[in-house]
């Protein structure tokens, strides 16, 4: 009987659970360090004073065949459809509505001003596209990858699409810069979203899914990994510190599923071609801010054109439910120039004074009604794939399947920055060490 291999996850956002309940569904002895008193990372709800928020992800998306599948772990039947999610965006002096995912009035917002194709038709193109594109993979579409998100959808649609539609949306949902960021992530996602309208929520929250997934793993809790290290022979060993006390864990494998920034400090003996790599990860830190009402408010969501003014990407009014123990809330993201002064002028504890002003314009009686509000900074929020970017991520991930070493990679760096992307990043690190075996 061949000897049951042992491997330690460090990191237990949703790559890390990922990697390690697939592999101890194939006999492998697995444990999950987590520095934090909770798992999920980025895929969870939180609660302070009475106001409840997410860590980051908010929506589940339908175009992911794994992740469905997945889902079938007892998620399925707690999958909430929003369906047609659409939001009011404001100009300097007027409105409308964009759809999150394309559909008719999506075409009317972003209606043919003389670009080189019109949206619909552009939309039957998509279409075909889905065959050609993995949503799950930002690097399946290379010849989108040298280009910047701005530039390409200037060139196969319109100015006025990228200036009505691409950068309020990019700006008020993902905190990027249409001319910075790569056009990987639009080419390889929307594909899979037009003519689609329903995207998901949890009924128990973002939690359950962490929750579902570590159930039958050996998952420690508050343990800080300090230093990986992978020598030519014997146990892998990772350095951690629990309790205030150090530690050293051993066993044959291990994955490495934390934000590629932080990689160097934690593994110190990767190659000087893969260590360059880390160093050029990146990820936007968005702020935001969540206020608790002492009166109902009606659902709505707004987002800002980067001529609107103002310090504000996304606005929402978030009604509360008595039956669930829910109170009315605001909510307001930064818009990507805003988090960038909130950075540097170390005011990320203080978000509320930045957009005060704009609050009180959007909701006048904001004094009157306000109980509390919570200040929210998320320093590593999603990876921004800069043009260049997915190549490089290809090149990284053909080293680590060459070279047939005892450390592996997952997170949604390397794969999509999406929920789905880092599922699909760890179902390949587990598959990869299955596949490598003894």
């Amino acid at each position: 009987m061949p000897q049951q291999l042992s491997v330690i996850v460090v990191g237990a956002g949703i790559a890390g659970l990922i990697a390690a309940w697939h592999l101890r569904r194939a006999g492998w002895e697995a444990t999950v360090i987590e520095a934090s008193d909770r798992p999920g990372g980025r895929v969870g709800a939180r609660e302070t004073r009475g106001i409840r928020y997410n860590t980051g992800a908010r929506l589940l998306y339908v175009f992911s065949k794994d992740f469905n599948r997945l889902l079938d772990i007892g998620l399925t039947p707690d999958l909430v459809p929003v369906r047609h999610l659409a939001a009011e965006c404001h100009g300097p002096d007027e409105a409308w509505t964009v759809e999150l995912m394309p559909g008719p009035r999506a075409e009317e917002a972003g209606a043919d001003d003389g670009g080189p194709a019109t949206l619909p038709g552009c939309g039957t193109r998509m279409l075909a596209a889905r065959f050609a594109t993995n949503p799950d993979d930002a690097t399946s579409v290379p010849a989108a990858n040298g280009e910047t998100l701005a530039a390409h959808v200037t060139r196969h649609l319109s100015r006025r699409v990228l200036e009505r539609m691409v950068n309020p949306v990019f700006r008020g949902t993902r905190s990027w810069d249409a001319g910075a960021t790569s056009a990987a992530f639009f080419a390889t996602t929307m594909p899979h979203m037009i003519g689609r309208s329903t995207v998901h929520v949890l009924k128990g929250g973002m939690n359950s899914l962490a929750a579902a997934l570590s159930r039958d793993l050996v998952l420690m809790l508050n343990t800080r990994a300090l230093r990986i290290e992978v020598p030519a022979s014997g146990p892998c060993r990772v350095e951690v510190e629990r309790d205030g006390q150090g530690e050293t864990l051993e066993a044959d494998r291990v994955v490495c599923a934390i934000e590629g920034g932080h990689v160097n400090a934690l593994v110190p003996g990767l190659a000087p071609e893969d260590r360059d790599f880390m160093a050029r990860v990146r990820y936007n830190p968005p702020g935001m801010v969540h206020v608790r009402l002492n009166r109902q408010v009606a659902a709505r969501m707004n987002f800002f054109t980067d001529r609107a003014g103002g310090a504000i990407a996304t606005y929402q009014k978030i009604p509360g439910n008595e039956a669930q123990g829910s109170h009315p809330q605001l909510y307001a993201q930064l818009i990507p120039e805003a988090n960038r002064r909130a950075r540097d002028e170390g005011m990320t504890d203080r978000i509320h004074e930045i957009v005060a002003k704009d609050l009180r314009r959007l909701y006048p009686t904001l004094d009157a009604d306000r109980v509390d509000h919570h200040n929210q900074w998320v320093a590593c929020m999603l990876p921004e794939f800069y043009p260049g970017c997915a190549a490089e991520v290809r090149r990284f991930l053909d080293r680590q399947a060459a070279s047939r070493g005892r450390l592996h990679f997952c997170c949604d760096y390397l794969a999509q920055a999406l929920v789905t992307g880092a599922a699909a990043s760890g179902k390949a690190a587990a598959g990869w060490l299955v596949a490598q075996g003894a």
